[in-house]
């Protein structure tokens, strides 16, 4: 926030003719523009198009945008003008034009237009005189001041108010407030019916809810796995252990910087999508998914879109966020690759400050472009292979849990031996086959009924055995292996790829 203010201050005081603040925490920005004036001496007069303007000899009244226009080019006096959602006057063609011509006299007196929207700016014909920034939100010590504010440290002594400022991050100065009281009021509220507890950072991540609610291209996620419900996949949850407190401030002070992002590859159905929300869970972080088809098939361009999600999940931070088969958005021979949209994306993942966690996801890896692999754009690239026969064992015991049986009643190691090719989300099939004909015989499953299940199923392997040895030559060299033991080793005997350490 320092750094901001002090841009800011540079700005006015330079001063630049034109400058838009895009936000949607208006009294925010209106609050810092004046603390920084202050400083400067500089008188700042606002205008909305409902309520006019006030200046020290008249008033400008409401409505006309060319009204407030005239007071501004009429001022001699150094006034910082703030413009309350100036964006749909800037429609018209002849506000534009005078705009351009009004530059040089502005900047002759000193004079400093600010606008304030929660819309970006795209006009052409200005980009060159307005210096737009978005505002950030909130930082922990103002939310801190607004927490104290609704939780009194007197009266409230047992809130644990660190927990409840970084469950807020990301929410505007007004949604925190929101949350704060609304926190407060179901708390007194279960207190009241005789509850003990009351989870009070969940009520605050229940107000970033219903932000991400109101967006098109990114949806927030529930995750409902969390690392026991993983079978195998050693490599990868012994580096996401070594990562789970890589957002904390500690991290920050030991000087970490903050995590990237994590590329799964490997095989269909062997549990990229499913780590991507273990990551979250075991993390204790919110999840967003980009929704693929919204961002080809809405209202702006994808890589508008694209940049929509970031600046949301950005807003949510800390948070991760994933996207579900990339190389559908970005393949080179598929039509679909966009290079706005993969610029858009490789200049966040180099540069990104904000502590977002990107995970994607993607089944084939040669149509990828070879720029989204360099190393730097993500902290690691992990190759999800089918699981050994060990792995096969847990996750079978895993999916009879998940199912209400117990798995000790079992010979798991028995199945696991009759499914040698079998991705995760096939012997998850082979569970439920089963079930369903033990259902038919109206009897309880039994092993008979997973032994007949996995000889019917036939696994991906069979039909894309070249495909899988293909992605798994190209991750020899270029990957980390998310599994110790990280090939069919019952397949290839001694040709089994050494994973990379």
């Amino acid at each position: 926030m320092l750094d901001f203010e002090s841009e800011l201050r540079t700005l006015l005081q330079a001063p630049y003719s034109y400058i838009h603040l895009v936000t949607h925490d208006e009294a925010r920005a209106v609050s810092l523009v004046t603390r920084v004036a202050r400083h400067t001496s500089r008188v700042v007069c606002e205008w909305s198009a409902t309520r006019g303007m006030e200046l020290s000899d008249r008033r400008v009244p409401p409505g006309n945008f060319n009204v407030v226009l005239d007071a501004i080019e009429s001022e001699t006096r150094p006034v910082i003008f703030i413009l309350k959602d100036p964006h749909p006057f800037l429609d018209d063609a002849l506000v534009v034009r005078r705009l351009r011509e009004m530059e040089g006299l502005v900047a002759a007196f000193g004079k400093t237009v600010v606008m304030i929207s929660p819309v970006a700016l795209e006009l052409p014909e200005l980009v060159t005189d307005i210096t737009q920034i978005h505002v950030p939100l909130p930082d922990r010590e103002a939310l801190d001041e607004i927490c104290r504010v609704v939780f009194p440290p007197d009266r409230w002594p047992h809130v644990n108010r660190d927990s409840l400022v970084a469950s807020a991050l990301g929410l505007t100065s007004r949604q925190s407030l929101r949350a704060f009281h609304r926190a407060r009021i179901e708390c007194q509220s279960a207190f009241r019916l005789g509850s003990s507890t009351f989870d009070l950072e969940g009520a605050i991540l229940d107000e970033k809810r219903r932000v991400i609610r109101n967006t098109d291209v990114v949806e927030f996620v529930e995750p409902d796995f969390d690392m026991a419900d993983v079978g195998g996949l050693e490599e990868l949850k012994v580096w996401l252990g070594s990562r789970k407190d890589a957002f904390s401030p500690k991290a920050r002070e030991f000087g970490l910087p903050v995590p990237k992002g994590l590329l799964l590859l490997g095989v269909q159905g062997c549990g990229k999508s499913l780590m991507a929300k273990v990551v979250a869970r075991y993390w204790g972080l919110p999840l967003l998914r980009l929704d693929v088809a919204a961002l080809f098939g809405g209202a702006v361009a994808p890589d508008a879109a694209l940049k929509q999600a970031i600046r949301t999940s950005e807003t949510l931070s800390p948070t991760v966020l994933w996207v579900d088969e990339l190389e559908k958005i970005f393949s080179t021979d598929s039509g679909s690759s966009d290079n706005r949209l993969l610029g858009s994306l490789l200049t966040w993942l180099q540069e990104k400050k904000q502590p977002v966690f990107f995970v994607a996801t993607a089944n084939r890896v040669d149509n990828l472009p070879p720029e989204l692999l360099r190393k730097g754009r993500f902290d690691e690239i992990f190759f999800v292979d089918l699981p050994d026969r060990r792995s096969r064992e847990n996750i079978l015991e895993i999916h009879l849990r998940r199912m209400a049986r117990m798995p000790e009643i079992f010979d798991c190691g028995e199945i696991a031996e009759l499914t040698p090719h079998f991705s995760g989300a096939e012997l998850e099939q082979v569970i439920v086959s089963g079930l369903y004909l033990a259902f038919g015989q109206k009897v309880e499953l039994t092993q008979e009924h997973l032994q007949q299940a996995a000889r019917e199923t036939v696994p991906l392997f069979r039909t894309r055995e070249d495909d899988i040895k293909a992605l798994r030559g190209w991750a020899r060299e270029r990957a980390r292996f998310a599994a110790r033991d990280a090939t069919l080793y019952e397949l290839f005997g001694s040709d089994r790829p050494q994973p990379r350490r």
